[in-house]
């Protein structure tokens, strides 16, 4: 597992070697959750405001976040996504 990025406290994860569809995982104060990274189902429980800033996340670097689960997915090491 590898933190990718962290938004106010917010983190945001990908494991290696995980399950399709392409995901990320996000811990933070009010809950723990995963995304799908295409179609952005929510499963697991946050507050919207959470939910919101990560899709405004996604929509950020999805080209960067893709690549990142590539790696992760072939056991190659990744790197956090820098601002």
């Amino acid at each position: 597992m590898g933190s990718i990025f962290i938004i106010q406290g917010i983190l945001i994860y990908i494991y290696a070697f995980d399950h399709n569809p392409p995901h990320i995982h996000v811990r933070c104060g009010n809950g723990e959750f995963t995304i799908t990274i295409k179609d952005r189902i929510v499963e697991g429980k946050a507050k919207a405001k959470t939910i919101q800033l990560v899709n405004e996340f996604i929509d950020k670097y999805e080209n960067e976040i893709m690549v990142i689960w590539e790696k992760a997915q072939r056991g190659e090491k990744i790197e956090k996504i820098k601002r």
